[in-house]
């Protein structure tokens, strides 16, 4: 009987699969569509991503509803151990976990494809440079999120150029994305000790010095990235860092084991 509910539970979670497969795969191409329509709305996708995202969380909730309602019962019945039992369990965690993960990652590619296509056409505009105010003259200009100020090697003039609607878009819904792309294996890792630290039973110190360094290395590698986008934020690198752990350091002057161990921080 065993070998039925698995095959069964086995059978359920590749349709799970699938599921979120298809969501993901239909995800990309309307995603695809809007970023090419000429009337692109950022709003418009970032709305569809919030539906797609709700659409996700439900498919892997009902892999944890669908195990405690019948699933575990079954194997309790058919006299399988508990330790078999718990391995089988397992299965549907794992692919909890996959699913969170790819999820996030179509995520950040959707959105690091897009911001990365208007780079390279805000690039492509300012290739011949931009006309002096005064005499016309093309004015060199590198791209930037930001307002500068250039001289004209023609007439001596100081222009201000106002980088514009569209490459203040990118800044406001690129910057986060691609500083997530480039740190993405220190965000696996981190993924990978925060599941630890909320499944250990008990809570070890061990377990939560793994997540403090994780996190550490991944605003470190975020952080450093964003700097190469955003220069003039380098300067503030060190305090940017400290305010992302900031908050769970507070949180963990209320934890007993992190008290216990002296409440020494790896990031000082």
């Amino acid at each position: 009987m065993s070998d039925a509910v698995i095959a069964r539970w086995d059978g359920f979670l590749n349709q799970i699969r699938e599921r979120f497969v298809g969501i993901m795969n239909e995800a990309r191409e309307g995603s695809a569509g809007l970023i090419q329509d000429p009337d692109f709305n950022p709003i418009v996708l970032g709305n569809a991503w919030t539906g797609i995202e709700s659409r996700v969380r439900e498919l892997r909730g009902k892999i944890d509803d669908t195990w405690r309602a019948a699933v575990e019962a079954k194997f309790e019945e058919s006299g399988m151990p508990r330790g078999a039992i718990e391995a089988q369990r397992e299965k549907g965690v794992a692919l909890e976990d996959w699913i969170e993960t790819e999820s996030e990652r179509a995520r950040i590619g959707v959105y690091c494809d897009l911001s990365r296509s208007l780079i390279e056409a805000a690039k492509k505009s300012l290739a011949d440079g931009v006309p002096c105010k005064e005499c016309g003259a093309a004015l060199p200009l590198a791209f930037t999120f930001r307002a500068v100020n250039v001289r004209c090697n023609h007439c001596g003039s100081v222009n201000t150029y106002e980088p514009g609607t569209n490459i203040r878009l990118i800044e406001a819904m690129g910057v986060h994305p691609l500083s997530e792309e480039a740190a993405w294996s220190e965000k696996l890792q981190l993924t990978a000790a925060e599941r630890t630290l909320r499944r250990a039973r008990p809570e070890t110190i061990e377990v939560l010095r793994n997540y403090e360094r994780a996190q550490i290395a991944y605003w470190h590698a975020y952080l450093t990235f964003r700097a190469r986008l955003l220069p003039e934020l380098a300067p503030a690198f060190d305090k940017d860092l400290r305010g992302k752990m900031a908050h769970w350091y507070q949180n963990m002057e209320h934890n007993g084991v992190w008290a216990k161990a002296g409440k020494v921080r790896a990031l000082v």
